[in-house]
């Protein structure tokens, strides 16, 4: 921007611009212009400087006043930024002007500096230098400057005009100060000073007058002339606003400059200055005070007060008018009302006054201090002012109401609180201050206003308006807070305990009872614990004395219908004794607590308490009476209640005693009610052994009680270490329920039953200890007593005590209930018995023998743990749907003893647990009444009993069955003649018979573990069935207990030594708990025999008759028992091999005898006997289930040659083998004779062909471990048989592919294993669901080849399934075509394809060639999948 300046006619024009006036000479510089920056700059700082001063001085004026302040201001500025903004224009369009200007100015410049330059140098030369000469050489002064380095001969006048003079000293600067001092004192005494600038300081040469809250002024004179002014220094203004102002001053620089002006000129005209001076300053502070105070006013309206305070009258410099307490404003009253005023005024006859407060109407004489804050306003804050004012007024209406109090109470305590205008009235003396009513006046509005803790808010609002009405009101609201408050104190006397209160109780017969004839002030107090009883408390007003209350302390019972939902009828309603101290003596007297009566029940019985002061505060506030009532009924009434129900119900006892030191309480029975179902001698000894019965509450919410037994003499001595005392502590405890009272008919019930419960468990072990001592020993080894509490007994038992059973009784359902678990070792896993836990119970719970029950379980223990290693889940595929799952094995117990395994739906195996460690098993197919007829549902297995007899210890029994002892038909009858005869025996005294257990006349769910029994069936007696005792076919039978009755002593009755089958020496084995009676014993006279005497020579021949099982099935003697030593338990695997018995289909129905490791091995899942480890299949199952699935495969076999058309059956006598035939092969397939446990499969070619020798047993191997081993399939065995009769040329590619999967180690150079899949796999294309028929062989045959990588790493194989058609008219060997899923797969299916094709190409097929093997070889050998092929 071109630079500016100031034209002759005060306009700013450019430099250089023509302007009005003359040009100055040459000679004369221009003039210089001003910046049209620095212009702005200027405009700018004057405008904030305005605006600043806005700010500053607007808000104490009026609002009109700044409203034409800030108009003035915004015309003023935008007039000078009108004339800038034109100015700028014009500026803007001057630049052609401007360089002009400046190109003409610079060179007039220039030729005036050259003419002025030679006329300087004429005049020089003619003139000056004609006279000029050179001085002399100033050696003396450089002489200084160099040596001293200072220049001493400096000419004076330079030295006076450069150097200033030397300053006073400090000395004389104090002396000139002290001199002013003498002089300002001088002129202070003889001048006419004010009284009100007394306050005043002389230092310094100054005189300082300072007046509190309005100014300080520093004055000073200039010389000792009396005559001489004085000189105002400084002037500071003292009125401070703290509330509004925000700590700035209240008046501005400027304004405190022009008052310091005024202030001087006065000092200087003035014959009186120092009273001038404070007039004029005092008028400014005192108006200064009146507007700040009206500031106030004015935002105390707005922002606190409101309404509630109003301005009168408002003149600046002279007064300020204020209403408050405008009733007609509150709208508390209509009409005429009562206005306070407060004035602050200028006093007008006398200036020199402070601001003048005057109240209307005026302020009482109450409170000096009050009437001295109220009438002064030094702090210069309306709201003090005003609060200070009505607390006055307040104090003076509490007066009044106090006075109203007093002449309605002489004794009144009420007082006044100052601080806080508060009157504090006390309802109910003595009284704390929490529960005084305190009357507040509200300071802004001068209510009443009242304040009681806990009260309801509507109850004071009604008390506040009444109150402010007619203050002698108040008396009513007294007397009915003095009820509240007594209601109040009971309430909180009873907090801490189980109560509910409540003002009101609905009764059904209130209107007869006394119950409805108390008092409108009454409180009913309902005790929680025992809800059908209620302390009631009546209050009465006392004689005179108008803050105190009388009490009256009830009892009330009520009842309700069981049921009923109606309201409750009272009963009971008697009051208490007044007096505590008889109380306290009635205890002492011994009576006992009566319903209705109050005792006070306490350790110390004798002396009284001393009255005690009443302690004022927050404790007179407790009711100690009424606690005292309410926590006595609490814990006296349960045990009154439980008190009387056992004198209801006839049980003896001794009432409610004190124990201890008076602390707790009890009731002891004195005899227990005999239980029902107990022998009498159990009875009595239970009697005997309690020692003490008795019943206590516990627990804070008396809801819980505890009976404490004690016993002596327990029978039996446990391992734990807490039963090792000589007496027994039994704790029950019952919690009372919320529907009944406590200590109610339940309490007793409960304890009865489970008195009950101890009573039959006792009797249980009362036998069990009287067994003890003739128990075997074996047994006691097998079993420990862990734990016998009375109420349940666990026993311990196994080898290493890891398994448990706890024994006790349950009342509801009025039987022993049983359960098993694990401890110990064993801890975490599960009790074998599990199996049949339903049995167990139900075999104890007819005969509660705790021996015959360990007997039971060391008998079981090992079959169990070998039968719960059985695989039981189900499984896909088994059959032709191969969607439907079926079970492999289900464990279904049949009684403690009997476990049946159902095999698949299809097979039933029975096994019974004997003593001696040895089991029997037999066919379950076969009926147990009849071994001529099938259970429905099962079918036989053929061979089960020579697979079983091979796992009978040869050297067990030398005894062997002839060839001929299955040629003996079993009687048309299932039933031994001793079983028919047994109910005729005379019962011997011996261990308690077991249970009956329900014989199997049909199967039970294959998928229920649990069956429950059935009861027995005996069937009647035949005489075809009763044989005389001298005849061999009856002397030789042994009793059966596989017949109706599976349990020897299933008939409940006792019996004499076992028959050989249970003992194979023919004597009583004392471990066994299935005695059995031999025929060779003479016991009594057989119906429909003669008597013989001394045995009978059959019964020391055995072999004879296939009736006897010990005939059938090798009994283990006393030297192999499990007991006597470890050679018992190693199955013998080189046993030589049983001789061939004639295949008989009812041999199976005769239990074989195996010994516990027999049964182990028989149930153990293990590798395949008599197979090539390396062809083994990987699936390990156990002998048994190999046996029976080689079974179900044969008898699918007989099914598929029927249903197969390229299969002829072939006839064949020898009992369990299949002939049949194809085209050009011959197969017999049948049980392995060495191991029954795997098919065979014999192929013989019909004449003279291609088939090599190696080539057939390739065949029989991929039989034998691929199609009919585990997990026995039927799609699988009927692929192959389709295989079978597929073309001579098709079948021996096909074997040959099976030898590459049964030795590939022969074909080493080949990169894949190969495996024929028989079914499709579920990685397989989805042409058909998982585990169908994989061959298909019409005019094309497809079938299936899974290809496993070899790698020479240990790392997880690449497997592929390949789906290979072979088409017999063209002889091509290719992939069939199937869509795939995974893009991978279809990588690998490509290069498949890619194999085969090529493979076809090079070697195209002969007529009657088979290049199915070429192909996979090709394949085998040369496909090769990239890392990203994996399927």
């Amino acid at each position: 921007m071109a630079p500016v300046q100031i034209g002759s006619d005060g306009q700013l024009v450019p430099v250089g611009a023509p302007t009005s006036a003359p040009q100055p000479p040459p000679a004369a510089p221009a003039t210089q212009g001003v910046r049209l920056s620095v212009l702005i700059e200027f405009l700018l700082q004057r405008t904030y400087h305005e605006i600043t001063l806005l700010a500053e001085l607007l808000p104490r004026k009026t609002d009109m006043e700044r409203k034409i302040e800030i108009v003035q201001f915004a015309s003023r500025t935008r007039q000078l930024f009108v004339r800038l903004l034109a100015l700028v224009k014009w500026a803007s369009n001057a630049g052609k002007v401007e360089k002009c200007a400046m190109i003409s100015a610079f060179l007039d410049q220039q030729a005036f500096l050259f003419v002025d330059t030679a006329d300087r140098l004429a005049s020089l030369a003619r003139d000056a230098l004609v006279h000029a000469r050179l001085p002399s050489f100033a050696i003396p002064f450089a002489i200084d400057v160099l040596t001293t380095g200072s220049y001493p001969r400096l000419p004076t006048c330079i030295r006076d005009k450069i150097i200033p003079p030397d300053p006073i000293t400090k000395a004389e600067k104090q002396t000139t100060l002290n001199q002013l001092n003498q002089i300002l004192r001088h002129r202070l005494v003889t001048t006419d000073l004010p009284p009100q600038l007394a306050n005043l300081t002389v230092a310094n040469g100054r005189v300082k007058f300072r007046v509190d809250g309005e100014f300080e002024a520093t004055l000073t004179v200039m010389g000792d002339d009396p005559d001489i002014p004085w000189r105002l220094l400084k002037l500071e203004i003292l009125v401070e606003d703290k509330e509004t102002g925000d700590g700035r001053a209240l008046v501005h620089s400027m304004q405190v400059n022009y008052i310091h002006e005024l202030v001087q000129s006065r000092l200087f005209a003035d014959e009186k200055p120092l009273q001038d001076m404070y007039s004029c300053l005092h008028s400014f502070c005192l108006s200064l005070q009146l507007e700040v105070l009206h500031s106030q006013t004015l935002m105390l309206i707005r922002e606190r007060w409101g309404d509630l305070v109003q301005v009168e009258r408002y003149l600046p410099a002279k007064c300020l008018t204020l209403a408050v307490w405008n009733q007609q404003v509150l709208g508390r009253k209509t009409g005429t009302a009562s206005v306070h005023k407060v004035s602050i005024k200028i006093d007008e006859t006398d200036g020199s006054k402070p601001l003048q407060i005057s109240h209307e109407p005026p302020l009482p004489a109450c409170d000096s201090k009050l009437m001295e804050r109220a009438m002064k306003i030094d702090h210069l804050s309306v709201e003090k002012l005003l609060i200070d004012s009505v607390h006055a007024r307040s104090h003076q209406k509490l007066q009044e109401l106090k006075a109203i109090l007093k002449s309605n109470n002489p004794s009144d305590n009420s007082f006044i609180e100052t601080a806080l205008p508060t009157l504090v009235i006390p309802i109910l003396e003595p009284c704390g201050r929490s529960e005084c009513l305190h009357i507040f006046v509200d300071l802004h509005s001068g209510m009443l206003q009242p304040m009681l803790y806990g009260i309801d808010q509507s109850m004071l609002d009604d008390i506040e308006k009444t109150i402010n009405d007619d203050m002698k009101r108040i008396i009513t609201w007294l007397q009915q807070l003095k009820f509240w408050l007594g209601e109040q104190r009971c309430r909180q006397s009873v907090k801490h305990l189980p109560t509910l209160c409540t003002d009101t109780l609905h009764l059904s017969n209130s209107a007869s009872h006394p119950v409805g004839n108390l008092s409108k002030h009454r409180l009913f107090i309902r005790l929680t614990r025992l809800p059908q009883y209620y302390i009631v408390v009546e209050m009465f007003d006392a004689a005179n004395s108008p803050t105190a209350l009388q009490y009256k302390y009830y009892f009330l019972s009520v009842s309700q219908l069981e049921g009923d939902d109606g309201l409750p009828c009272a009963q009971l309603l008697q009051q208490f004794k007044p007096n505590l101290e008889e109380l306290v003596q009635d205890l002492s007297s011994g009576r006992m607590v009566r319903p209705g009566t109050k005792r006070k029940l306490s350790g110390e019985q004798g002396a009284t308490e001393p009255k005690k002061p009443k302690r004022s505060g927050e404790m007179c506030a407790f009711n100690k009476e009424l606690a005292h009532l309410v926590a006595m009924c609490d814990t006296n009434m349960p045990l009154i209640g439980l008190r009387c129900e056992l004198s209801n119900m006839e049980i003896p006892h001794q009432g409610v005693q004190v124990e201890g030191d008076g602390c707790s309480h009890a009731i002891r029975l004195l005899r227990v009610p005999p239980s029902k179902g107990v022998g009498e001698e159990t009875r009595k000894a239970l009697d005997r052994s309690l020692l003490d019965c008795t019943f206590r509450l516990q627990g804070r919410n008396n809801r819980t009680w505890v009976a404490e037994l004690v016993f002596a003499s327990c029978p039996l001595n446990s391992t734990s270490s807490k039963e090792q005392a000589s007496t027994r502590h039994v704790y029950l405890t019952y919690e009372n329920p919320l529907s009944e009272p406590v200590g109610g008919r339940k309490v007793v019930e409960m304890f009865l039953n489970d008195w009950n419960s101890i009573s039959q468990l006792y009797e249980c072990v009362l036998e069990f200890s009287r067994a003890l001592p003739e128990m075997p020993s074996y047994l006691s080894l097998f079993s420990e007593i862990r734990l016998y509490n009375y109420r349940k007994l666990v026993l311990c038992y196994g080898n290493t005590k890891g398994s448990s059973v706890t024994i006790q009784w349950n009342s509801v359902t009025q039987r022993f209930h049983l359960a098993l678990g694990t401890v110990g070792p064993n801890s975490g896993c599960s009790n074998c018995h599990n199996i049949i836990l339903h049995q167990l119970q139900e075999m104890f719970n007819k005969t509660p023998n705790v021996v015959q029950l360990l007997q039971v379980l060391s008998d079981t223990q090992a079959p169990l743990n070998a039968i719960n290693k059985l695989p039981t889940v189900p499984m896909l595929g088994l059959t032709q749907r191969t969607n439907t799952a079926y079970q492999c094995f289900s464990i279904l117990p049949q009684s403690p003893t009997h476990i049946r395994l159902a095999f698949r739906n299809m097979y039933c195996i029975d096994i019974y647990c004997r003593s001696r460690g040895v089991v029997a098993i037999r066919d379950g197919a076969y009926s147990l009444f009849d071994n001529t007829k099938i259970v429905e549902g099962f079918y036989p297995a053929p061979g089960l009993k020579t697979f079983l007899n091979m796992f009978v210890d040869s050297n067990q029994d030398a005894r062997r069955r002839s060839v001929n002892e299955d040629d003996n038909p079993p009687s048309p009858v299932g039933v031994d003649v001793m079983d028919t005869l047994m109910p005729h025996i005379p019962a011997q005294p011996t261990i308690r018979g077991q249970g009956v257990y329900p014989p199997l006349t049909s199967p039970p769910t294959p998928y229920h573990g649990n069956v429950a029994p059935s009861p027995s069936m005996m069937p009647t007696q035949s005489p075809g069935n009763i044989h005389a005792a001298n005849s061999p076919s009856g002397a030789l039978r042994a009793p059966s207990p596989f017949g109706p009755t599976p349990s020897p002593s299933s008939l409940g009755i006792s019996m004499g030594q076992t028959s050989n089958f249970a003992s194979p020496h023919g004597a009583l084995d004392p471990s066994s708990p299935y005695p059995m009676v031999s025929p060779s014993q003479r016991t009594g006279t057989w119906p429909g025999s003669p008597q013989v005497s001394g045995p009978s020579p059959g019964a020391r021949i055995h072999g004879m008759s296939p009736g006897n099982p010990s005939l059938h099935s090798p009994i283990p003697d006393a030297s192999h028992s499990p007991r006597a030593g470890p050679s018992s338990q190693v199955m013998p695997t080189s046993m030589p091999p049983p001789r061939k018995l004639p295949q008989r289909s009812w041999a199976a129905s005769i239990p074989t005898i195996l010994t516990h490791n027999a049964l182990h091995v028989l149930l153990l899942p293990s590798p395949t006997m008599c197979v090539v480890p390396g062809i083994a299949g990987s699936y390990l199952c156990s002998p048994l289930e190999r046996f029976l699935g080689s079974v179900i495969m044969r008898r699918h076999l007989q099914r598929i040659i029927q249903l197969e058309p390229n299969l002829t059956i072939v006839n064949s006598n020898e009992p369990g083998v299949i002939m049949f035939k194809t085209e050009v092969l011959k197969c017999r397939v049948a049980l392995n004779p060495k191991s029954y446990q795997t098919l065979q499969l014999k192929v013989t070619p019909e004449n003279a062909g291609p088939w090599s020798q190696e080539e057939l047993q390739v065949l029989e191997k991929f039989f034998e471990t691929r199609v009919a081993g585990p997990p026995f399939k039927y799609n699988t065995l009927n692929a192959f048989t389709k295989l079978l009769g597929a073309p001579t040329n098709i079948l021996r590619d096909c074997v040959r592919i099976m030898k590459l999967e049964l030795f590939p180690d022969q074909a080493a150079q080949l990169k894949w294993n190969v495996q024929f899949c028989l079914t499709i796999p579920p990685s397989a294309p989805p042409i058909a669901p998982p585990g169908t028929i994989a061959v298909v062989l019409k005019t094309k045959m497809l079938f299936f080849l899974q290809l496993t990588q070899r790698l020479p790493v240990p790392q997880e194989p690449i497997s592929i399934i390949v789906p290979i058609v072979y088409d017999m008219a063209t002889g091509l060997t290719q992939q069939a075509d199937i869509p795939r899923q995974h893009s991978s797969s279809g990588a690998a299916a490509l290069m498949v394809s890619s194999i085969l094709r090529r493979f076809n190409e090079h070697h195209p097929a002969r007529p009657g060639e088979c290049t199915i093997f070429a192909s996979v070889h090709e394949l085998m050998a040369n496909l090769t999948l990239s890392p990203g092929g994996r399927p």
